[in-house]
């Protein structure tokens, strides 16, 4: 998993989150094991260009009152309307303990099958595993690109390291390949 750095810092109490939104500032959340949430903000243009670069899935080195912690995005809540984000919680991790996280999968070749006139069904578009957060990869590539009409892959089928642990069933369908109607 990438690292990607981010400078927070504290919210102010006499701040509403509306405000702090209007002044260009996402308000967060960070908190990890045995100690108490701490409310933060962060420059939205800066989020916002992370997470859009990179995705929410990833490891982030939160700088905040003169340390630097770890943390990857937790949830990202979006307004319903505008689709803008407007909160994140962020998670402490550590390297030496295990985290169980979601990890894209991201489907590679699917020109390739479209160009022989089949279309790829994606069943699932995100895994949960479990390992230490440096092993754990920011995607799963899944190559699709010489699947034939009716063939399938499913979780069993990735390829994914031996020091991850994949946190749902091997029989699990992930995506199946169909003939595009003529």
């Amino acid at each position: 998993m990438k690292i990607r750095k981010l400078n927070v810092f504290p919210r102010e109490k006499d701040i509403t989150a509306n405000q702090l939104r209007r002044q260009g500032y996402i308000p967060a959340i960070y908190y990890g094991e045995n100690q108490i949430p701490k409310k933060i903000t962060a420059n939205k243009k800066e989020i916002n260009a992370m997470i859009a670069r990179i995705g929410g899935n990833a490891l982030y080195e939160i700088a905040m009152e003169n340390e630097v912690r770890q943390a990857v995005i937790k949830e990202i809540q979006k307004d319903p309307v505008t689709k803008e984000i407007i909160h994140v919680d962020f998670q402490e991790m550590s390297d030496k303990k295990k985290a169980g996280l979601h990890v894209p999968l991201k489907y590679e070749g699917i020109k390739e099958l479209e160009l022989k006139g089949i279309i790829l069904q994606r069943q699932v578009e995100a895994i949960n595993v479990e390992g230490y957060v440096n092993s754990i990869p920011s995607y799963i590539s899944v190559y699709v690109g010489n699947m034939k009409p009716g063939q399938s892959i499913f979780i069993g089928d990735l390829k994914i390291g031996d020091d991850i642990q994949v946190l749902e069933p091997k029989e699990k369908l992930i995506a199946v390949a169909i003939s595009a109607a003529k």
